[in-house]
């Protein structure tokens, strides 16, 4: 969260159950269209941020690294998203948005067209970007790993085990 503070002049959550989030002390959103899955989060994020652009990131991925987040922005131009390709598998929710889309995602949201992949291939103007233009950040499959079950949550574990600082003396952190 504090690397998103620092990186944005504004950060929000998206849930339909804000009473879990009101201690982070940031404002929390419900879905306009409550229960629609991705889509509705995506549509939520777009209508109630102050940006033109978002990048939004699901609540279960903990590896993001802000330097793929500034080349994710910095290669928006006129597209309406970017997003990134690992593994052959889109990761629509680490991706950049332009407010553009909006109506797009209020449209899909009010005729039921809920398959976010079929949205990406069929009627946004995404810019993909694959696993092989993502390696100079670091591991992809790391960058973008998701933790939704009890399994990916050992592995994050073990992942995270390697990022945390090691005390090399009472005063210095390294990493």
């Amino acid at each position: 969260m504090n690397k998103f503070q620092a990186f944005f002049s504004e950060t929000i959550i998206i849930s339909n159950d804000p009473e879990e989030y009101l201690h982070l002390g940031l404002p929390v959103f419900t879905d306009v269209y409550p229960r629609q899955g991705p889509v509705s989060g995506i549509h939520s994020a777009l209508y109630h941020a102050s940006n033109e652009t978002i990048f939004l990131l699901g609540c279960d991925m903990p590896f993001i690294e802000m330097q793929v987040v500034e080349y994710m922005l910095q290669k928006l131009g006129e597209y309406d998203s970017v997003v990134p390709c690992i593994d052959s598998q889109l990761q629509p929710t680490s991706a950049v948005y332009h407010r553009k889309c909006l109506p797009l995602f209020t449209s899909c949201l009010e005729n039921q067209r809920l398959k976010l992949i079929r949205i990406f291939y069929e009627e946004i103007d995404a810019l993909l970007i694959q696993e092989e233009e993502l390696v100079q950040f670091g591991n992809p499959r790391e960058i973008f790993f998701n933790v939704n079950d009890p399994g990916a949550l050992n592995i994050a574990r073990e992942m995270a085990g390697r990022l945390i600082p090691l005390e090399s003396n009472e005063n210095q952190n390294t990493w």
